[in-house]
């Protein structure tokens, strides 16, 4: 189990902010007066009691074909990772009403996390100066998106869009990223019939085929819960997937790679890394960013119409989920960018503003 620690004496009361409230847009501040968020207070709302939304730790897990299962149809989308060989899946559905699992695969913790109003699904390596956290949903939100805050010491530490901790003892402090890909249900489990899959029986009496906003996902809805200045050039809600490169990177919108065809592909650098996004739109649309160096070679790739990917070097085919099932380079696996997410277009504008968009 994890260990409790406290970090300092603002722990309380930032669980404390968390349930009062910032209706007067002051900063959050802690004992002595001092700032304790480096946050636009114009953006910081609370919205719910600290844990009102329940976070998951160490939810059992099940495989597909398991009856705890069958609240997932094969369009649902899921979060994937793989540590040390080991698939598994936290599915939208689960994070529609719990926003983040902290999980364990082997000995290596993970939070697996998913922010409804900001579409954005990220994977932390969840440790601060050699501590575990127990990220949970602090009830806070930061221009829509979910604010995180440590169960086991009660202590803020930031949006998850910022990755980097904004309050009080974790300011200026970095979890790391870890390698998600988000696509469906059935895709992901065509790449990896061997996933384990967060079961429907968490404890919590919640209904986990029904999606609780309404309309709010739909590309032609434009409202926000909490209306902030946004970029409309696009649908709001459009699906982007981020490449994070500090406050910048690469946004890669579905809708401009879906105009260069039902499978598409972009070779470019990003970062100083030869970069290959793959994009299909069969099964719910995917898009996945790999390093496109393997074996000692850098690939570049065509979109092939049968659904997969030939590179020009070898002329090997390969997969969405990168790997090459025929040619020379069969059995190889490119790696996924562990800085690229997928999220809303509104949200890749506010918290990536020196961010390049990719345009066909």
């Amino acid at each position: 189990m994890m260990k409790t620690r406290v970090f300092g004496r603002s722990a309380v009361l930032l669980v404390a902010a968390a349930v009062s409230g910032c209706g007067d847009k002051q900063p959050l501040l802690d004992l002595d007066g001092e700032i304790l968020c480096s946050l636009d207070p114009d953006l910081l709302i609370a919205s719910l009691p600290a844990d009102a939304i329940p976070a998951l730790t160490l939810p059992e897990m099940v495989a597909p074909d398991d009856p705890e299962a069958q609240y997932l149809f094969d369009f649902d989308r899921v979060l994937g990772i793989v540590v040390n060989g080991e698939a598994r899946a936290y599915p939208h559905n689960i994070l529609w009403h719990h926003e983040i699992v902290n999980d364990r695969i082997g000995d290596t913790w993970i939070s697996a996390t998913f922010c409804p109003l900001t579409g954005s699904g990220l994977v932390f390596d969840p440790f601060v100066d050699g501590n575990i956290l127990e990220l949970g949903v602090s009830g806070l939100l930061f221009a829509n998106n979910l604010v995180m805050f440590d169960r086991l010491s009660g202590t803020l530490y930031g949006p998850q869009l910022s990755v980097e901790g904004k309050c009080a003892t974790f300011r200026d402090q970095s979890i790391g990223l870890r390698t998600v890909q988000e696509m469906s249900w059935g895709r992901w489990k065509g790449l990896h019939p061997d996933t384990k899959v967060v079961g429907g029986n968490t404890g919590f009496p919640r209904n986990y085929r029904q999606y609780p906003y309404g309309s709010y996902p739909l590309i032609t809805n434009s409202d926000l819960l909490f209306p902030m200045p946004v970029d409309a050039s696009r649908p709001i809600k459009e699906r982007v997937l981020a490449i994070r490169i500090g406050e910048g990177g690469r946004g890669y919108p579905f809708g401009e790679l879906f105009e260069m065809g039902e499978t598409s592909v972009v070779n470019e650098m990003v970062g100083g890394v030869p970069t290959a996004v793959f994009y299909e739109s069969r099964d719910g649309q995917t898009a996945v960013a790999f390093d496109a160096r393997v074996a000692g070679q850098t690939l570049t790739f065509s979109a092939d119409e049968n659904g997969t990917w030939t590179d020009a070097e070898t002329g090997s085919t390969w997969t969405i989920g990168g790997s090459a099932i025929a040619g020379p380079m069969v059995g190889e696996r490119l790696s996924p960018r562990a800085d690229a997410y997928v999220l809303y277009w509104f949200a890749w504008r506010h918290f990536q503003p020196t961010g390049e968009t990719f345009l066909q």
